[in-house]
């Protein structure tokens, strides 16, 4: 980056940021409604941000918080790979979960942004890809022991160079994939939107003059530093730890333990990650990229979620997590489930950091993240298709109110997918799709309720790869401040002739046309005395079916 500088009078920086941010909402609009998949255009699974030349995050939408905290790692990448072989109209694919990428389904497409032939910006639009190859239908899978088998990886490589296709990389990327029609066309809409970002920030060069825009960048960054250490220098310092498990290691062993501590002084805040299980074999490792985006979510929310975010926000933040753990593994780690542990690391951190400002205390959410990716054909054009489907639960209530019913959770923000889009584009059938009564844990809030769905493979057997967390009883959702917890999540699969086979959490297998998927999710924890609970909102609650009457009374934690 270069090291001139403007001074900005306030409201041109204002009006500045203001069109980055803007630009970056635009470039999810043009991403979501010019992409083939269901995966991006119908559950969002994708993020779009502006970056400073040297990579840092200036402006983003947000869209996937996991996505967002990440980014930049990957354009860093870029910068240490091409140096000085950047050109416009170039483009880069990345999706290596060692070079800043989360895990190799989300394809980050990055265009470099030239100003008089100087390296201005970037542009960069991440999204989850239905499949990137490897040994399961979907990529993924929890029993995967190293990252070969999770699809095809890629380092910062070009997609288009000086503004032309690389056919060549096109045609591997192709060769590799079970979808290559939805994998080309949404590779293509993410440089449409990389294409709009650079539209939007040639348009700011050109009002308020290169030098101007280049210090609103810095500005930025600046700005949200500032608001960072301001709200933390008026919170109470402190020190706290927590911890949680996953049921087990992904390949059937014993439970991996997510840990962390936090303290808080003055404007500083250190988080200690090194409590955590050494990296495990199976999937549900978690890439740096991912650690980082955990702790940025956590410290948003529990700070000031309304903050404008970008890298600025991590300059008063030392994380703490050695190489070799289950938070930071040594490749070749398979880590493509690894959004499950992430979900449970933000449960852990927004639990430390309750105990440390217990007047921003909230119960815990379902951290299940039950997914299914089913190898499949599509009825509408036959081609081979593979379905994903990822099914939320219920939030933790809190000193404001309940919590909130069948969303996708912490560190996710995904959609579910319609069932009309499910049956037209996959041979499944939904039967059922509602929330689950007493799923919740009861107290002065409530928590959200968790979700049930049901799926019935259709016409011809199908592979489908299944995984969840908090089946264990022992690691459910947990209230606060007296509340109740929350019921654990149950995963059955039904044989054609009805049978219930027995089968862990996280399995991949073939299933025959008749069989039944169902999930139950787990909702969010109850926060405060059941007792304390207004009698007019228990008594909506039983009219309404959200509770049984047996379960009225709830039952309190210490």
């Amino acid at each position: 980056m270069s090291p001139r500088r403007s001074t900005l009078d306030p409201i041109t920086f204002e009006l500045i940021h203001a069109g980055l941010l803007s630009a970056a909402e635009e470039m999810g609009g043009v991403l979501k409604r010019s992409s083939y998949s269901p995966i991006i255009r119908e559950m969002e699974d994708f993020s779009c941000a502006l970056f400073r030349a040297d990579g840092d995050l200036v402006a983003q939408a947000d869209y996937i918080p996991a996505q967002l905290g990440a980014m930049s790692l990957v354009v860093k990448s870029i910068l240490e790979r091409w140096g000085r072989e950047i050109h416009p109209g170039d483009v880069f694919l990345c999706n290596h979960p060692y070079m800043g990428a989360m895990h190799t389904p989300d394809l980050n497409v990055i265009m470099p942004i030239h100003v008089d032939g100087e390296l201005f910006a970037w542009a960069g639009a991440t999204a989850h890809h239905i499949d990137v190859g490897g040994v399961n239908p979907g990529t993924e899978g929890a029993s995967l022991t190293q990252l070969y088998a999770e699809g095809l990886v890629l380092p910062p490589v070009k997609l288009y160079e000086r503004g032309s296709e690389n056919r060549n990389l096109f045609a591997v990327v192709m060769a590799n994939v079970r979808d290559p029609v939805s994998t080309a066309s949404d590779l293509r809409a993410q440089r449409a939107a990389c294409t709009l970002g650079e539209r939007r920030i040639l348009e700011l060069v050109d009002r308020y003059g290169a030098d101007r825009v280049r210090a609103a960048f810095d500005e930025a960054l600046d700005a949200v530093e500032r608001m960072t250490r301001a709200v933390l220098r008026e919170l109470p310092d402190g020190e706290a730890e927590a911890e949680g498990f996953l049921d087990d290691d992904g390949v059937g062993g014993p439970p991996t333990r997510i840990h962390a501590r936090i303290r808080k002084r003055g404007e500083r805040i250190a988080v200690d990650l090194s409590g955590s299980s050494p990296q495990i074999p199976g999937g549900l490792n978690v890439p740096w990229a991912s650690t980082r985006a955990a702790v940025v979510y956590a410290l948003r929310a529990m700070t000031d979620p309304s903050m404008v975010t970008n890298d600025g926000m991590m300059r008063p933040v030392e994380i703490v997590c050695p190489r070799g753990s289950v938070l930071n593994p040594n490749p070749p780690a398979a880590v493509s489930v690894r959004h499950n542990t992430c979900q449970r690391l933000a449960e852990v951190l927004v639990r430390a950091a309750s105990a440390i400002w217990p007047d921003r205390a909230v119960a815990s959410g379902t951290v299940t993240f039950f997914d299914v990716n089913l190898e499949s054909v599509s009825p509408r054009t036959g081609r081979p298709s593979v379905m994903m489907d990822v099914v939320g639960g219920g939030t933790g209530g809190h000193p404001l109110g309940d919590g909130l019913d069948g969303v996708d959770t912490y560190l996710s923000n995904v959609g579910l997918l319609p069932v009309e889009v499910a049956e037209a584009e996959y041979a499944v059938r939904i039967l059922r799709t509602e929330l689950v009564p007493g799923s919740q844990g009861l107290g002065r809030s409530n928590g959200g309720l968790g979700l049930r769905r049901e799926y019935l493979i259709l016409d011809r057997p199908q592979t489908a790869t299944i995984y969840g967390e908090q089946t264990n009883p022992a690691f459910r959702p947990l209230g606060a401040r007296g509340g109740g917890d929350a019921r654990e999540t149950r995963i059955s699969v039904f044989a054609p002739d009805g049978r219930k086979m027995r089968l862990p959490s996280k399995v991949t297998l073939t299933l025959q046309p008749g069989t039944i998927i169902r999930v139950e999710t787990s909702g969010g924890g109850g926060f405060g005395d059941p007792r304390e609970r207004d009698p007019e909102l228990v008594r909506a609650d039983v009219l309404d079916g959200r509770v049984a009457r047996q379960r009225r009374s709830g039952r309190r934690r210490a």
